[in-house]
């Protein structure tokens, strides 16, 4: 396959980037990360990433992002590059913008996450995140029937497809059914919203204390490439960056609560050295939910109770 895009380039590390569109229509652009190896970034409403690996034997799909709409999009990309048969979508977690398109791709093949996501999007988690997406304006909202994966793992999963090896692994971090996904001949990994680039993090319903241990493991792996939930394909500043977040917010909460401050103060004590030194980040508002939820997690950490 010809090369369209960019590539990315590693020494040490260090990566120097070619960036050049492959499609930059209606708010995507596709950008081909390795040979056979693709992400659409920056679509309408929602900028979740949308990653697809076309192998000898027919493509595999991770993330369908926020509604049937942008999924026939994603879809339309992957046509411009093969029309091999699309053999299995992947959901990185459950949250909408990942799993509010699975129902355009569900006639396809098996859609494979971790178990508690079929579980989530079942019951009323998947509800509420709908609603939630609905105060935002998103069009295309009112077409999403919510459609969980059709298969599911515990632990850890295999695929062998096309010659390429794909191991899935579930941990608990950004929500409790994160799975992120590597690619052992592309030396790449798919982390979902484990990592972002660019962009405060989402933490309603995150586990920060493992969550940096996951963290920890991804940065043990042999990787080269890491692919966001949001934002950017990069080398290993991806993950210290998010990493560097994520320790920042919880050594200030601990801080603060051996201080014996409130949720108030704390936030009030946090929030602006976040804001300054995040600035160049998306997502700012989201800074005092997530001092919050940090806040909750040690607070109940320290009498012996887990979230």
């Amino acid at each position: 396959m010809a090369v369209k895009g960019f590539r990315w380039f590693f020494a040490t590390w260090t990566f120097v980037s070619v960036l050049t569109g492959i499609c930059n229509a209606e708010g995507f652009k596709t950008v081909e990360v390795w040979k056979n190896l693709f992400t659409v970034v920056d679509g309408e409403g929602v900028d979740s990433n949308t990653t697809f690996l076309v192998t000898r034997d027919g493509v595999i799909v991770v993330d369908t992002r926020v509604t049937p709409g942008e999924a026939e999009k994603v879809l339309a990309e992957i046509r411009k590059q093969t029309d091999l048969p699309i053999l299995y979508t992947i959901n990185t977690h459950y949250h909408g913008d990942h799993t509010f398109g699975n129902q355009v791709f569900k006639k396809f093949g098996a859609i494979i996450a971790h178990e508690s996501v079929r579980k989530n999007l079942f019951g009323d988690s998947g509800k509420d995140h709908l609603e939630a997406f609905r105060s935002r304006s998103i069009p295309g909202l009112d077409e999403i029937d919510i459609t969980p994966p059709n298969m599911v793992f515990k632990d850890e999963m295999n695929l062998y497809v096309g010659g390429y090896s794909l191991r899935l692994l579930h941990v608990r971090g950004h929500t409790d059914g994160d799975v992120f996904i590597y690619i052992d001949q592309l030396k790449t990994l798919i982390t979902g919203d484990l990592v972002t680039t660019g962009r405060i993090p989402h933490m309603g319903d995150a586990y920060l204390a493992e969550w940096l241990s996951a963290m920890n493991l991804l940065g043990d792996i042999d990787a080269e490439i890491y692919i966001p939930g949001h934002g950017q394909p990069g080398g290993k500043p991806v993950l210290i960056a998010m990493k560097h977040y994520l320790l920042k917010l919880k050594g200030m909460v601990l801080k603060n609560l051996k201080e014996g401050k409130s949720l108030k103060e704390t936030q009030d004590a946090i929030r602006p050295v976040l804001m300054e030194q995040y600035r160049g980040w998306k997502k700012l508002e989201w800074i005092d939910a997530n001092i919050r939820r940090a806040y909750l997690e040690y607070s109940l950490k320290r009498e012996g109770n887990e979230l």
